[in-house]
């Protein structure tokens, strides 16, 4: 059996960083790694200190590296550093989002000796499993890499795992759990918060242009779930085992299938598992919200729900990002939301391609127009692999392009494409930010007389630097 290490890196220069959650790929690879008799261990650079790395690496045969697109570069200098410094003789593989839409980009450092595509629980204990045997290991799907001519072969996409419900548990004991808290702490009450993440499906089979999980990244596009009682048995196992008394969960579509959603929460409060839980990453099928499903989700736990609310301009809506549901679809999910007492946030973007003034400005409105309280506004970001990098390649002019800022919280305009101005983005950008959070309205009801404006002040002062200025 095989000795692995899987690390999440730390952005060299995105400034607005999230990762403050468990990484549950890498939790999820190491637990399938345990179950099939090898030993891990996990370093998250964004939580501990790159001091402990030699300690840990000296003596493993694999290194996996989870990449996003901002972190890629990070992952090859480390990879760099590991070979020469630390275990030549260990083998390197990258894997996660941006590796899997550019295999043989990634493989052009020459201290990456593989990339995995798409899904890697398999891949990676059958690469550990293989390392020395040619023959079986260079036919495993999913691998790229290099031939001794410089030559690159790929194979494929992952096997995905099978069954969810199969899946074993998040490693959570290779984590240093205690640093672990929410993804958006500012808007939610600390004091005794022990957080827990769970992705309860896989896959999106939707076609927004601007988004990974559309472009066939590694949960692909082929919808997948765990039951109902397998996401009960995981709740109930991190509130026993880790104390765990807030839980988010991560999925792109959990409301997908909204009979479901709503049997999580039926079991949720059939079992009183008296838990606090939260959608941090949008409910973006908000077509598929009505004030019932709200209303069993308040009722089992949930205190925060963010919306995918993306634009104000149905053309941008319909035309330009391919978002498949209605501004007013929109508006009756947040308003039901908003009536119901839970938190309520949503995500609205800047520049997408083609996009006026005029529409930006329309977004500006809809934000304003909603019982929110809070928005996040967001320049586009072109991420490699997505429809909306291969038209700016196509048919736009690039203003940045270095890996190392493709942060989606960034205060950079990206590209211009047809009507779109680099100018218009940002100052329609600041001024969202402003005339959403500066009115007394809003500064008072939803800031000033909120108890976590006051424990999160220090945070929150720093985001509306950045942010507003």
């Amino acid at each position: 059996m095989a000795k692995v290490a899987l690390i999440y890196p730390r952005p060299n220069r995105i400034t607005f960083d999230t990762a403050h959650t468990i990484n549950l790929g890498l939790a999820y690879l190491a637990a399938v790694l345990e179950k099939r008799g090898h030993t891990v261990v996990i370093h998250d650079c964004n939580l501990q200190s790159d001091n402990l790395l030699p300690d840990k690496l000296r003596e493993v045969e694999l290194v996996g590296f989870y990449a996003i697109t901002a972190a890629v570069k990070a992952a090859t200098a480390l990879a760099e550093r590991i070979k020469n410094d630390i275990n030549p003789d260990c083998k390197t593989i990258l894997g996660g989002p941006h590796p899997t839409s550019r295999p043989e980009e990634t493989l052009e450092s020459p201290y990456v000796d593989y990339v995995a595509i798409g899904e890697g629980e398999n891949l990676i204990c059958d690469l550990a499993e293989n390392l020395n045997k040619p023959e079986v290991r260079d036919r495993i799907a999913g691998l790229a890499f290099r031939r001794s001519d410089g030559t690159v072969v790929t194979n494929g996409k992952a096997i995905p795992p099978g069954e969810l419900d199969d899946l074993p548990f998040p490693a959570y004991h290779l984590f240093p759990v205690q640093q672990i808290g929410p993804t958006r702490p500012t808007w939610i009450n600390a004091k005794n918060l022990v957080c827990g993440s769970m992705m309860t499906t896989r896959g999106c089979p939707f076609k927004c242009t601007f988004c990974t999980s559309a472009a066939d990244q590694p949960f692909g596009k082929v919808f997948r779930a765990m039951s109902p009682e397998r996401v009960i048995e995981e709740i109930e196992w991190l509130q026993k085992v880790w104390n765990v008394n807030f839980i988010e969960f991560q999925d792109d579509v959990f409301n997908l299938i909204t009979s479901r959603a709503e049997d999580i929460c039926r079991l949720i409060i059939r079992k009183k598992l008296n838990i606090r839980w939260s959608i941090p990453n949008g409910i973006s099928r908000v077509e598929n919200i009505d004030e019932d499903f709200l209303r069993l989700a308040r009722d089992s736990g949930c205190v925060d729900a963010w919306f995918a609310a993306e634009s104000g301009s149905e053309r941008i809506r319909n035309e330009v990002i391919n978002k498949q549901n209605t501004i007013e679809q929109v508006r009756r999910a947040i308003e039901a939301s908003s009536r119901l007492g839970i938190q309520t946030g949503a995500f609205f973007i800047f520049g997408s391609a083609d996009e006026t003034l005029e529409e930006m400005q329309q977004t500006i409105d809809f934000a304003k127009s909603l019982p929110l309280d809070r928005a996040q506004f967001t320049i586009a970001t072109p991420f490699p692999g997505t429809a909306l990098w291969n038209r700016v390649d196509r048919e736009g002019r690039w203003l940045e392009k270095d890996y190392d800022m493709f942060g989606p919280y960034e205060n950079i305009v990206y590209y211009e494409v047809g009507r779109l101005k680099a100018e218009n983005v940002m100052k329609m950008y600041k001024k969202a930010f402003r005339s959403f959070f500066l009115r007394p309205s809003h500064l008072l009801r939803k800031v000033a007389f909120r108890k976590e404006t006051y424990t999160n002040l220090p945070l929150l002062m720093r985001q509306a630097v950045q942010f507003m200025t």
